[in-house]
């Protein structure tokens, strides 16, 4: 049986470099390969409680971080933590030199298009090395960075992914296919892990009709409209939705 003891880790590794990118409001320091992998704080009194869980990694949303985004979702955290081991990751970029909270996996330029994007693939890869995941969670950036990186093969263990607030981002898919070269079939079979992507119908940031772009191009997903707007939701009927989700790919099918 499952522990009921809720096991949530807080990955603390960081990029901080001194050569800068722009974009359209925000300079930020630029990605560079950290020195060893990712470390994770765990919030449980026992370690040993999380040895047979489902491992989910949770990707945060841009000017947020791993400490921010578990902080935000604590009410729906706490529940998922009963059944799943919970690691959440620092994105590689520092917006905000003054503010360590505020971070990015990529960059959007003054013409719309993205940068840093493959290096936030390769960031990924080193700093979940020695690791193996059943599932992603992400938001807003970090759900399209979760959606392409199941067709990539970075994460090669992953069964299902959950995302909220995520728009489509063609250069992630992009570099997700050619990740992939060397084995062509992960994008197929990245395509047809379940996902389910929830939207606000509120979104003031993310319209509906972008996130609709990210489920057709990343394959087989559920899309789900709640009544709030850009958010990770937290009310308990939409969590009851996500623990349905996850519990019918990780838990049912072990």
């Amino acid at each position: 049986m499952l522990s009921k003891s809720p096991v949530v880790l807080i990955g603390t590794a960081f990029i901080n470099s001194s050569s800068h990118h722009s974009s359209p409001r925000l300079m930020a320091k630029s990605l560079s390969r950290p020195a060893s992998t990712t470390s994770f704080a765990s919030t449980s009194s026992n370690d040993n409680d999380s040895s047979c869980k489902p491992r989910i990694l949770c990707l945060h949303g841009k000017f947020q971080s791993a400490a921010v985004f578990s902080n935000k979702i604590a009410g729906a955290r706490r529940k998922i933590a009963r059944e799943y081991e919970l690691h959440f990751l620092d994105g590689p970029i520092i917006l905000e030199p003054e503010n360590e909270d505020a971070r990015a996996w990529w960059l959007r330029l003054e013409d719309g298009s993205h940068t840093m994007v493959e290096e936030a693939f390769e960031y990924v890869a080193e700093q979940t090395k020695n690791d193996k995941y059943d599932a992603i969670i992400g938001f807003s950036q970090g759900g399209t960075l979760a959606t392409a990186l199941a067709l990539s093969g970075v994460l090669p263990n992953v069964r299902a992914i959950l995302t909220a607030g995520a728009p489509h981002i063609p250069e992630a898919f992009e570099v997700a296919k050619k990740m992939a070269e060397s084995q062509p079939d992960w994008v197929e079979t990245g395509r047809s892990l379940p996902k389910f992507h929830l939207a606000g119908e509120t979104d003031a940031m993310v319209s509906l009709d972008w996130t609709r772009e990210l489920v057709e191009s990343g394959g087989n997903g559920e899309f789900i409209v709640h009544e709030q707007g850009h958010l990770f939701p937290t009310r308990s009927a939409r969590v009851k939705e996500m623990l349905d989700f996850l519990g019918g790919e990780l838990l049912d099918n072990k």
